[in-house]
Formats: structure tokens, C-alpha cells, sequence
């Protein structure tokens, strides 16, 4: 008896050392250490989902939610549900972890250190608004070397818990390419800061109003910074991402590329024949594709049979296999019920290889529409997504409007 008596202590000692360290609900505002002096601040919720953890990555009017979370005593890991990328963190305390975020698809040593305080806490210091930023501006990035146009849209957040509506600010840029998704930050004084951090990217802005001009910095994780100006032009327009890739053949797509069961897909073939077709040019590792890969999910979901989905997708890892293992996951985390084929290496010129009709592959992602007599009706470069308000508004209409087209025309 005393035996067992002692051999059931020692089992209830262990399991009680080794359970996991406690990490309380709610808010958590997280800082990125992006070099010595700056760091870029995001808000994260943990709540309790009936009997799991479930975390949210908010930025302004989107809400990331991420359910792969496992923790081991005091650490957890976090894995990005579309991207290669993960959270590793250490709990100190219930209300205080540190760690760091890896984002695989540069690399495996490429990681960024993180705290996280669980409080609510502005992203940025505020002494209250001094000047108005709010508006349209065109925006030229990285004017001392490559000079790049952008459109900057900044908008007040009217219904958040802390601020006034003169001090928090939403908005994106915009350029030929893509957009830079929901930035969230402040106007402070006569400065504007911006922040979002999604699992691919993590993004900093930080300007002051000098007269009439923006002037700004952009910092991208740890490995980029340019310089950047902005006015005001409400008048100022992107070349139509309609005209950007373009026929300079007359030949047909010919495809000829494994599938995620490793399986040779051949296009067109008897499925696709006489029948509306869309080719997405991607990569999972791209926010941008991920915002259009759920639009065209919706459209998948609402024609069915009738319109054929095929993404062929150029991707970071080495080997086919890895690539195929990546793939599947983006597909099965998002609900996909569309034609995936792996195209390559995620770089541009491969992608311009395997489609020679077109001038260039110039943006991950490019969508090509296709009628039902097999001829390229339109191709799209870059994707603008829903941070971008009424540009994405305007997309879609318009787009819907093709697509119905393209679905009901007569062959």
C-alpha cells in the first residue's frame, strides 16, 4: 500500500510540474524589434474558443484569426494558417510573453523578436492631431533611387474603443502590383504612423507634414527601407492594371503541370473545353494572392461547374514535394474548391517562361480571364485588395460583370 501510495504521489508531482504555464485572454499589444531604436507595434486578442485558444491579429478593419496553436509547458507555437511562417514565444507570466516570429518563406534564419504585454495600449504615443492627412495623396516611394508611384488613401476609424476619430487612422497604399493591405496607426502632432503585421509581412511607416508634403520612411521587417513623399492629387491615377500584361502573340495557353496529388494536368483538356475559364498566377507565400484567392473562391462558390478556376503557383520551397505540401495547406486552410498546379520557382521570369504570349509576368498575381472559344479576354495585373475600399469596390463590380459574361456567352 505504501507503495502505490508513493508511486501515485510521484505521477500527481510530475504532472503537476510539467502542466503548462497559464496565458491570460484578451488583449495583447506586441512590439517587433526591427533594429536598435525602432520597434513596430500590432495588437493581438487571445480568447478561449469552446475549449481551444484561438488568436487574432488585428489591423484596422481585419481580423486574422490563427487556430494552429500548440503550447509545451511555458512556450507556444503559432502557425500562420496561408503563409510559412510562424510565432514562437516564451511565457514569463499570464500577462507578459517575449519571442520571435519566423517567416520561413525568406529563409530559416530570418526572424524577428517580439514582447507582448497583455493590456490594451495604443499602437503609437498620441499628442493629438495637429493636421489633417486624411484623403487621397500620391505617393512616390524610394524617390533617391527607384522611383516608384503609389496612391496613399487615409481614413478616420470613427467607432474605436480609444481614440477620437481625428487621431486614428486606417489606409493603404496602392501601387501597380498591390496594395499594402489595412495599415492601422495615428496621427500624432503634425506626424502620421502606420503599422500591419500579417504573417508574410511586416510593415512600418512613419512620416511628418512639412508644408504641403508628406515625408516618410518604410520600413519592411528587418530587411528593407526606402524613403517616400507624399501630396495630395485627388485627381492622380495608377496605370489601369488592365493594360499592364499584355498579348504579344496569338498563341493559346498550353499547360502541362503537376498537380497536388503529383498527378500530370494537361490544359486545356475535356473539362475546360467550351467552358469560362480564369488562370490565377500566384504564390502562397503573397498577401495579395491570398486576398484574391478568396474572391475568386466566392466566384467559384457562386458559378460552380460552369467557370473552371486553375492557379498555377510558383513557389519558395526547394523540392517539388515541399512545394506540393505547401500548396495543399494554403488550399485546405482556406476552403478552396479550385484547380491548384505548381508552375515553379516563385519568380517572375519563371512565371514569364511558361506564358511566352505575354509581355512579362510583371506582379504574383496575375489573373488571366479566358472565354469559352479558348481566347484571352482580359489579364490583370496585381491585385488591390479590400483594405483599399473603393478600389476593391470597383473591382469587383467590374470583374463580376466579366465574369458573368464570360459564363453566359454563347460558344
Amino acid at each position: 500500500m505504501k507503495i502505490i501510495f508513493l508511486l501515485s504521489f510521484l505521477i500527481f508531482s510530475l504532472g503537476g510540474f510539467s502542466r503548462n504555464k497559464k496565458v491570460q485572454d484578451g488583449y495583447w499589444h506586441s512590439e517587433f524589434k526591427l533594429n536598435e531604436t525602432t520597434t513596430l507595434p500590432v495588437t493581438f486578442m487571445l480568447e478561449k474558443n469552446k475549449k481551444e485558444k484561438h488568436l487574432y491579429i488585428i489591423n484596422a478593419d481585419e481580423s486574422i484569426e490563427l487556430t494552429d496553436i500548440v503550447q509545451k509547458k511555458d512556450s507556444l507555437f503559432i502557425t500562420f494558417p496561408a503563409f510559412d511562417s510562424q510565432l514562437k514565444a516564451k511565457i514569463h507570466k499570464k500577462n507578459y510573453i517575449t519571442g520571435r516570429w519566423f517567416n520561413f518563406a525568406k529563409g530559416n534564419n530570418y526572424s524577428i523578436p517580439f514582447t507582448s504585454v497583455n493590456d490594451y495600449i495604443p499602437r503609437f504615443p498620441k499628442m493629438g492631431a495637429t493636421v489633417d492627412i486624411f484623403g487621397k495623396w500620391e505617393v512616390t516611394f524610394d524617390y533617391d533611387n527607384d522611383p516608384e508611384k503609389a496612391i496613399g488613401v487615409f481614413d478616420p476609424i470613427t467607432n474605436h474603443c480609444s481614440y477620437s476619430q481625428t487621431d486614428v487612422v486606417k489606409g493603404t497604399f496602392l501601387t501597380e502590383t498591390g496594395d499594402y493591405r489595412y495599415l492601422e496607426g495615428v496621427v500624432s502632432n503634425d506626424s502620421l504612423y502606420l503599422s500591419t503585421f500579417d504573417g508574410s509581412h511586416a510593415f512600418l511607416f512613419r512620416s511628418k507634414l512639412k508644408n504641403d508634403t508628406l515625408w516618410g520612411e518604410f520600413l519592411s521587417g528587418t530587411h528593407y527601407k526606402s524613403n517616400w513623399y507624399a501630396v495630395r492629387n485627388k485627381n492622380f491615377e495608377l496605370t489601369d492594371p488592365d493594360s499592364l500584361t499584355y498579348l504579344v502573340t496569338d498563341d493559346e495557353i498550353h499547360l502541362s503541370l503537376q498537380d497536388l496529388d503529383n498527378n500530370t494536368y494537361v490544359y486545356p483538356n475535356e473539362a475546360t473545353k467550351g467552358k469560362a475559364t480564369l488562370i490565377q498566377i500566384m504564390g502562397t507565400w503573397c498577401p495579395n494572392c491570398l486576398d484574391e484567392s478568396k474572391y475568386l473562391s466566392e466566384q467559384k462558390t457562386k458559378y460552380g461547374d460552369q467557370l473552371e478556376i486553375i492557379a498555377v503557383t510558383f513557389e519558395t520551397q526547394k523540392s517539388t514535394a515541399g512545394k506540393i505540401a505547401k500548396v495543399k495547406k494554403y488550399k485546405e486552410n482556406l476552403n478552396l474548391d479550385y484547380t491548384f498546379l505548381i508552375g515553379g520557382d516563385a519568380c517572375k521570369s519563371c512565371a514569364s517562361e511558361m506564358f511566352p504570349m505575354l509581355n512579362k509576368v510583371i506582379s504574383f498575381p496575375t489573373l488571366i480571364f479566358i472565354d469559352k472559344d479558348a481566347h484571352i479576354r482580359r489579364i490583370h495585373t496585381g491585385f488591390n485588395g479590400p483594405g483599399t475600399g473603393m478600389y476593391y469596390d470597383e473591382f469587383v463590380e467590374k470583374t463580376n460583370a466579366l465574369i458573368e459574361l464570360l459564363v453566359s456567352e454563347q460558344n
